[in-house]
Parts: C-alpha cells; structure tokens; sequence
C-alpha cells in the first residue's frame, strides 16, 4: 500500500498574502513545524481570476515536499447531498447532476462520502464541491515550476476550515450541535454539525471584503486602516456590521431553525473562522441573532507545535491558520 504525504505545507491564498503551515505526520501524531502569512508578491498589471498568480518566496522552513493550496470559496459550488441507494457504479455521473452546473468538463470536481450516522439506511450521504478549473490551475501559479513544495491538491478555503474544525471542536464535543462561519473575502460559508456529522451546508456570497468597503466609505479611510479597525475595535461600526451583517445572519437564523426541526436538537454553539472571527461587531451580530455563545477556536490545540513555529507577531491569532491546517489535515487523512 502506498504511503500518503508526511511532509506537508497548506496554503491559504488569499488576494494580498497567503496564510501557511508547514506539517508533518508521523507515528506520534501531527506536528507543526512552521507557520507564517507570506505577503504575495506584486503582479505587474491589473490581473483576473485566470492569470497565473506569482511565485512565492518560500523560507527554508516552509519547502514542504508537497504542497495543498486552500483557494477561493467564492467561485465554488458546493453540495451536502443524500442520494438514493449505496450503489457507487455510476455514483460520479449523479454527483455531478446533483451539483447542476453547465459545461462539468470546465470544472474539477471531488466528493467525500459521510459515514452512515444513520445505520443501514439505503442512501448515500456526500459533500460534493465544482471549481472552475481555469482558476484553480491559476493558483498554481504561487508554487515553483521545479523543486519543492511540489503541488499535491487543491481544496476550497470553506472546507479546508470544515476539516479543521471537524478535527477540532466537533471531535471534542461529539454530543452537541455546532454552528461554523467561515468568513471568505467574496463570500461566506456556514455549517452546521450535530452527532459529529455536517448537517447542513450553505454558502453566501458576502464575506469580509463587504464590510471592509462599508468602512472605508463611512470613515473615508483606506483597506489597510479599514482592516485594523475592524479586529481592534478601535472605533464604533456597529451600524455597518448590522447592515452588511443582516442577509448572512437571516440565512444562519433559517437554517437554525431547520437543523433543529429536522434533527430534533438545539445549537449550542457557533464558531467563527476567516477574516471577521476577530471582530467584535461580528460576534455581537451573530449572539443576537443565535442566543448562543460565539466563539473561535485555536487550530493548532491538539497538535505538536514547535518552539517557534509562530512568529511572535502572530501569537495569539492562531485562529487565522485554521483553513492552512485543514488543508493539511485533509491530505493527510487521504
């Protein structure tokens, strides 16, 4: 039987750095060897989704032999779907009906199946994801063309943080249902998870850039400012976290209601990941609405981590590499 990938550096592309973490697996369990966020190099003219991105300076310490890259969830369609019967023969063909996309051969399209929480029922339970390949051979651009790290899988940046996530407060806290917001640049993704299973997935297309432009034309300043503003809390944009908010918080409020109907379960929890998880606003929104506790969680509990792995400018925001682990976690569970 072949061996799977031990060496491992996951890399959440975003549209100005990437969020990395080099990890290993061995006998003992997972470890982290480094973790940074890589400032992506300048491209000389403005550029779309389909222009190759530009190499990035990899550090000694992040040349991973392989490489898992967490792209976009923005141009992604992605699927929880239960299928009729267990018969995997022509599982591929209805997979890609049930996603409902135009031209399949355009895209790269994977599912993973769920295990049958259910005992014995004649169905099939899957989360099935389509990527524009076009975009996605884009972002191979950001590894180099010989050597290491050496391309092994793209994921969806949403998912990527499932899999962490699935790894970290749903293992710990097997008997309750959880909530996860995963806060993209273009869009936002939630899940809920009850018994340890993903019940329900939906995606949204807002994410943090919605509010960082909603603070930038309020206070007349720039990202860079708008950014900061946002995590520290410095000035007070409750008005525009409610308004740029509400749709996203409408949705989670529904599928609430319906994970708890269907399940017969109250949500106990929600967890927030990506670029909002910080911002306090943010998390005001989402307890008012759930009247539950709001949370984010540390990515790298449970896990091995080496004497300065982190930088000493980024402890404390461990919660920032959550879709860089998952990615990791993901190939190494292949």
């Amino acid at each position: 039987m072949k061996r799977g990938p031990t060496d491992v550096v996951g890399l959440d592309i975003g549209s100005n750095s990437v969020r990395a973490v080099r990890m290993r697996k061995n006998n003992d369990g997972l470890s982290v060897v480094a973790a940074d966020i890589i400032d992506m190099p300048s491209q000389e003219s403005e550029t779309d989704k389909t222009t190759a991105l530009p190499p990035l300076p990899f550090s000694a310490q992040m040349k991973a032999r392989y490489a898992s890259l967490a792209v976009d969830s923005g141009p992604a369609t992605i699927r929880l779907l239960t299928l009729p019967g267990k018969d995997d023969a022509d599982l591929d063909d209805r997979v890609i009906d049930s996603l409902g996309i135009e031209n399949p051969e355009d895209f790269r399209i994977s599912y993973t199946l769920l295990e049958d929480e259910g005992g014995g029922r004649n169905e099939t339970r899957l989360v099935a994801v389509a990527y524009p390949d076009e975009i996605a051979a884009a972002a191979l651009g950001v590894l180099p063309t010989s050597g290491t790290p050496a391309p092994h899988s793209i994921e969806v940046t949403g998912l990527a943080t499932m899999t962490a996530f699935l790894n970290g407060p749903v293992a710990s806290r097997e008997k309750d249902t959880l909530g996860l917001i995963d806060f993209g640049e273009t869009s936002s993704l939630f899940a809920f998870f009850h018994k340890g299973t993903p019940v329900l997935i939906r995606k949204l297309d807002r994410g943090t850039n919605a509010l960082l432009d909603k603070v930038e034309a309020t206070l007349g300043v720039n990202h860079e400012t708008a950014v900061g503003i946002i995590s520290d809390g410095s000035f007070d944009i409750s008005a525009a976290a409610t308004e740029v908010m509400q749709p996203l918080v409408r949705q989670l409020v529904v599928s609430r209601d319906f994970v708890e109907r269907r399940e017969n379960c109250k949500v106990d929890a929600i967890y927030l990941a990506g670029g909002l998880a910080a911002s306090r606003d943010t998390q005001n929104e989402v307890n008012s609405a759930m009247g539950v506790a709001v949370e984010s969680w540390n990515p790298f509990a449970g896990i091995t981590v080496a004497p300065d792995a982190v930088p000493e400018a980024l402890k404390g925001q461990e919660w920032r590499f959550a879709a860089s682990v998952g990615a990791c976690m993901a190939t190494f569970e292949e």
